[in-house]
């Protein structure tokens, strides 16, 4: 198992150019987690005292509301970093960590990262990127939070859905998702209603296919050609 994390550590940004013992150290003092579907990892406000890799399945990271709401702030793929603001800084966790689907995870320490970065500061860089690419993340969410309508917010987040934790089909191309309706308008902060007219319409184009706890994504360029659209239908 040791080998295996080390081959996960070093294929990220982060870890990337570690030499072999580096990668043997930082693998020795790696805990695996696996968690089931739709369980928490960590909430807002938790000590910040472990960075994680994610092996397989698919984390979301957002918020909730004192009256329920919620928006998610990310959609976190296979081989990447996550949790690194609060390691950094030695603060309280800035959000809720969830799975969405079954999940493996390699969690590391804030004091072995840290030992790790003093011993080869030049990571310190690479994590400075992952921060910045967050910052930025963050600042795009929040345009289209502003600027976007429902049927450009709804059109784009199925399309990052898609890549993020759709399942091609080899024979016509299309991308199916599991995920409610409900989830999906969650994740970017309109309500059910909105989310099932639209995806209505759009089936009824061709756009999509509908099933309990699935959306099929039939024509990903069209629904790309929604994003840009000026007029909001819901």
């Amino acid at each position: 198992m040791a080998g295996r994390i080390e081959e996960l550590l070093g294929a990220t940004p982060l870890f990337a150019d570690a030499n072999a013992d580096e990668l043997a150290l930082l693998a020795a003092r790696c805990q695996t987690v696996r968690l089931p579907a739709r369980s928490l990892l960590f909430s807002r406000g938790d000590p910040g005292d472990r960075l994680y890799l994610l092996v397989s399945g698919v984390v979301r990271i957002g918020a909730v509301s004192p009256d329920g709401r919620e928006v998610t702030y990310a959609l976190v793929r296979p081989g990447h970093v996550f949790g690194e603001v609060a390691v950094l800084d030695g603060g309280p966790r800035t959000a809720d960590c969830s799975v969405t689907e079954d999940a493996e995870l390699v969690a590391l320490e804030r004091r072995h990262l840290i030992a790790f970065l003093e011993r080869r500061p030049v990571h310190y860089t690479r994590l400075l990127g992952i921060l910045c690419q967050r910052v930025r993340s963050a600042d795009a969410l929040l345009e289209d939070l502003f600027f976007l309508a429902a049927t450009n917010r709804l059109a784009k987040h199925l399309i990052m859905l898609g890549d993020t934790m759709g399942e091609k089909a080899a024979a016509h191309g299309d991308i199916t998702i599991r995920v409610s309706q409900q989830e999906v308008a969650d994740h970017i902060g309109i309500s059910r209603e909105r989310v099932n007219k639209l995806l209505t319409k759009w089936e009824q184009a061709g756009l999509v296919g509908l099933w309990r706890g699935r959306i099929t994504l039939k024509d990903v360029e069209a629904l790309d050609d929604l994003i840009g659209a000026d007029k909001d239908d819901a």
